[in-house]
C-alpha cells in the first residue's frame, strides 16, 4: 500500500472515527505491526492530534507488559502522527461475545486475571485508562488477554478535569464519573466489572437503547444488575460475587485496588491455572 520510514504497510485493518488502521512489516526484524494513524479528515483537529500523539507518548513510556499491547514507536508521515504497534493475533473480547455471547466461568476467569494484571502495571505507573469495554481487549490465540487502546488515559495522580465533555463509554462508566467527572483507580475498576459481567451473563448490567437511559441506569444507586447466574448457571457464586464486588456502584464498596481482585481470584476454588479453555477460539481473524 505504501511506506512508512522503517515499515512497509500491507493493509488496512479497520477504521474508526479518528484513526485508520494498517497492518505492517518492520523492515529490520521483519516483524509484524500495527500502524495507526490520524484520520486525513483530522488533520486540523488539535484535539485529535493531541490525543493520538499523547497516546504514542504513554505506551512508549509504560514500556513492556504482557496483558497491555505494546507501543513501538511514534512518529509523522506527511503531517499525520502515527504510533506503530505490537500485532496481537487474535480477536477482540467483543467479536468473541458476539459470536458466543458469554463465556465459560474459566474463560471469565483468564479475562479478569489478565485485565487485573493490566490494571495493576497501569495504576502503578500513575495511569487509568478510562475506556476499558470488550472493545478494548484482545484474546490471542494461546488465550493471552490483552488491554488496548489509551486514547483516553491519563494521569490518575494529576487529577485532571474532563471539563463539560466526559470522556468514556457510557455502559462501562462508574456512576461517580456523571457527577465528579473525575477517573481514578475505582473507575476503571468498575469498568472491569462491567467488562466481566458483559463476558459472563451475555448482556451489559446497565444497558439500553440511548446513552441517556443507560447514563439513567448508571447514576440510579438503588438499581443492581441482574444475577448472572440466572442467565449463565455455569458461573459460580464466588464469582459472581466477585464480578458484583467490582461493580458495585459505591464507589467504597468496590474492590479498592486491581491487587484486591487478583487476590479474590486467586482464592477461588474455579480457577485453574493449568491449561487454555480458549483453543475453541482459532482461528484468530486480526488485530485491532
Amino acid at each position: 500500500m505504501f511506506d512508512v520510514p522503517g515499515y512497509t504497510i500491507n493493509a488496512k485493518l479497520a477504521e474508526g472515527a479518528c484513526a485508520e488502521i494498517f497492518a505492517g512489516v518492520q523492515h529490520s526484524t521483519g516483524m509484524l505491526v500495527v500502524l495507526k494513524m490520524l484520520h486525513p479528515r483530522h488533520l486540523t483537529n488539535k484535539t485529535e492530534y493531541k490525543r493520538l500523539t499523547d497516546e504514542g507518548a504513554l505506551g512508549l513510556r509504560l514500556g513492556h507488559q504482557d496483558n497491555i499491547v505494546q507501543t513501538y514507536e511514534v512518529g509523522k508521515l506527511d503531517g499525520r502522527p502515527f504510533v506503530v504497534l505490537e500485532y496481537v493475533d487474535g480477536r477482540t473480547l467483543r467479536e468473541i461475545l458476539i459470536e458466543r455471547r458469554m463465556l465459560s466461568e474459566l474463560e471469565v476467569l483468564q479475562v479478569a486475571k489478565g485485565l487485573a494484571r493490566a490494571l495493576r502495571f497501569l495504576h502503578n505507573a500513575g495511569v487509568c485508562h478510562k475506556d476499558l469495554k470488550p472493545d478494548n481487549v484482545m484474546v490471542t490465540e494461546k488465550g493471552i488477554v490483552k488491554l488496548l487502546d489509551f486514547g483516553f488515559a491519563e494521569n490518575v495522580k494529576s487529577f485532571k478535569f474532563f471539563g463539560r465533555s466526559l470522556e468514556g463509554s457510557p455502559p462501562y462508566m462508574a456512576p461517580e464519573l456523571f457527577s465528579r467527572k473525575r477517573a481514578t483507580v475505582a473507575t476503571d475498576i468498575y469498568a472491569l466489572g462491567c467488562t466481566l459481567y458483559e463476558a459472563a451473563a451475555g448482556f451489559q448490567p446497565f444497558g439500553g437503547m440511548s446513552d441517556n437511559e443507560i447514563v439513567a441506569k448508571q447514576t440510579n444507586m438503588k438499581l443492581t444488575p441482574l444475577a448472572v447466574r440466572q442467565s449463565n448457571p455455569r458461573i459460580s457464586v464466588v464469582t459472581e460475587k466477585s464480578i458484583l464486588t467490582a461493580l458495585e456502584k459505591d464507589a467504597a464498596k468496590r474492590y479498592k485496588s486491581a491487587d484486591e481482585v487478583l487476590l479474590d481470584l486467586a482464592r477461588n476454588p474455579a480457577w485453574q491455572d493449568s491449561g487454555n479453555s480458549w483453543k475453541s477460539l482459532t482461528p484468530a481473524t486480526r488485530n485491532a
